[in-house]
């Protein structure tokens, strides 16, 4: 998939008005833009907020800690982190990642906390639903901890930013900015294709849910989690999500098993013959080395109500449970090594 391509559905499925923006490191030649100097915080804000695009050197940088985070110099006294090390960097390119023709090293996104964190939530179904772990402490922000850790790291970071791009750079005081290395973008990105499957089991807070949704829901043998519940039913855990809809209302519920596969080749290949034998209103995709099946349950009205309907709700859930444990089994055995 093309760069501009990515950035446009990674905008379009998070509702970001501001492009990706990407960072390539550069040990050899480069021709470099003629601009002003500036900080490196700068030019990625305008990047994504104004479509401009730079290629600098150490001498177009006015920031002695971009200096050392990007690997432009090495540190005279001490170890700095984080940074790029050893200190070979010879130019920096910045650009909106629509408009890049050359491999990123890195993507960084800025945007307000409440993107960041829907971005957050995929990002973690995308990980088994393992938590994002992050490092910041308001120093060396765009720079280190969103370009350098990625970097080096290889892991996604996020920066609360610093005084230096909150004083100097423009950024306003509601957004905060996330650094990827290409690989985790680009999944994350191309994830987005699978919308259907994210939102069905798109984990919502559950501390809003009726008590008695609750007691409804334990009664047919589900315990409560902090996104989603789960319980045994023969020998399958099924897991039991309430993705709430436009309006912030639960409305149906999702079903859920993920079939694991030996690697995440043979997952993607399952994933494209088990449409042969799911048909709708079950749901499929891929996550690694798991083919996650779903089944969403239409309540009809909201689950508050829904619930409140005694046997004819534990049926209608019961009877969901029956068909997503049938269709997990068919999987396996027409498709497990």
């Amino acid at each position: 998939m093309e760069y501009a391509e990515l950035s446009m559905k990674f905008r379009k499925f998070f509702e970001l008005p501001s492009s990706p923006v990407a960072v390539r490191i550069i040990t050899g030649s480069a021709q470099k833009t003629s601009m002003q100097p500036m900080r490196f915080c700068e030019m990625v804000r305008k990047s994504a907020v104004y479509g401009e695009s730079f290629v600098f050197g150490v001498e177009e940088l006015t920031c002695t800690s971009g200096e050392l985070a990007l690997g432009f110099t090495e540190p005279c006294y001490g170890e700095v982190y984080p940074r790029i090390k050893p200190a070979n960097t010879k130019f920096v390119s910045v650009e909106p990642l629509e408009k890049a023709d050359k491999k990123p090293d890195v993507v960084i996104v800025v945007g307000t906390p409440r993107k960041i964190m829907r971005i957050s939530t995929v990002l973690a179904q995308l990980h088994e639903k393992q938590p994002l772990e992050v490092k910041f402490k308001g120093e060396f922000a765009v720079c280190g901890e969103c370009t350098a850790i990625p970097f080096m790291e290889k892991k996604v970071n996020l920066s609360m930013l610093c005084n230096g791009a909150r004083m100097f750079s423009g950024y306003r005081d509601d957004e905060i900015v996330m650094g990827f290395p290409l690989p985790d973008f680009i999944r994350l990105a191309e994830s987005t294709e699978e919308k259907e499957i994210t939102s069905a089991l798109c984990g919502c807070i559950m501390d809003d849910i009726p008590a008695n949704a609750v007691d409804a829901i334990e009664k047919i043998g589900f315990g409560k989690g902090t996104d989603q519940f789960f319980g045994r039913f023969g020998n399958e855990i099924v897991r039991l999500y309430t993705p709430k809809d436009k309006e912030g209302k639960i409305t149906s519920l999702t079903l859920h098993i993920p079939v694991k596969f030996k690697d995440s080749e043979t997952a993607s290949k399952v994933n494209e013959r088990v449409k042969e034998i799911l048909q709708e209103p079950l749901l499929h995709g891929v996550r690694d080395n798991w083919v996650d099946i779903a089944l969403p349950v239409d309540l009809g009205e909201t689950l508050n109500r829904a619930s409140m309907r005694g046997e004819r709700f534990e049926a209608l859930v019961r009877g969901g449970i029956d068909t997503i444990l049938k269709e997990a089994e068919k999987v396996k055995r027409k498709f497990a090594s």
